[in-house]
């Protein structure tokens, strides 16, 4: 049973925030885990989102990958990817399943961001002698960044939230304490470890939704300004 005072003399501990497994070293394997997985997987999506929703061509490919994503549970995706790959290479699995879990929002969030634009503001920087290299760099790259900036809102609420279980596999990671704290029945480090959890999904989560909401601003202002 949690008590108050327990509960503040662990975190008021300092081996709790400095030691080998403190909440700082967990917090940056946390974080470290969440952003190489996210950077692996936009350089996938993003690009082939682009090039979908460019050409209004594989539109089945996002339904597809989107379906999949859903049916497949990320704790079964972990565990087997290391079945697969085996125990000395559980780094790679890992990445490649938080990978696999961030893909279908980067790539809806791009493609969605794309077909959103309308056709005559492509046809019109075409017509200007604009390449289709161009018009995605210099037209539908700033139209959609809102679309893509929610993808990878949602992306990174859902890999932060996994990385949870790395731990699971011999991995770092806030999810650490918790497994730790269940094996010793520790609930003063239980609860903590999975604030700490709460308290970096929701920051990353409101920073990443005033930056979309900045770009609509942006965008909006543009747009009064031309008038």
């Amino acid at each position: 049973m949690l008590s108050f005072t327990d509960f503040w003399n662990w975190i008021s501990a300092e081996e709790t925030w400095q030691a080998r497994y403190g909440l700082w070293n967990l917090l940056a394997e946390h974080l470290t885990l969440t952003f190489v997985a996210l950077f692996a997987a936009g350089l996938f999506a993003i690009p082939v989102g682009l090039a979908i929703g460019h050409f209004r061509k594989g539109e089945f490919f996002v339904i597809a990958i989107s379906s999949i994503s859903r049916a497949v549970p990320t704790m079964g995706l972990l565990f087997a990817l290391v079945i697969l790959l085996g125990v000395e290479f559980r780094s790679t699995a890992v990445y490649a399943a938080l990978g696999a879990i961030a893909i279908p929002a980067l790539l809806a969030g791009t493609y969605s961001g794309l077909i959103a634009i309308p056709q005559t503001t492509v046809d019109g920087a075409r017509a200007q002698g604009l390449t289709e290299l161009q018009i995605i760099w210099h037209v539908e790259i700033p139209l959609s960044l809102a679309s893509m900036l929610g993808g990878l809102r949602i992306a990174f609420v859902q890999v932060v939230s996994t990385v949870t279980l790395a731990p699971l596999v011999g991995l770092g990671g806030l999810g650490f304490g918790i497994v730790q704290g269940l094996a010793l029945r520790d609930f003063s480090q239980i609860t903590g470890s999975a604030l700490a959890v709460v308290l970096l999904t929701v920051i990353g989560d409101r920073i990443l939704s005033l930056a979309q909401k900045a770009n609509n601003f942006s965008r909006l202002k543009t747009k009064k300004g031309r008038r």
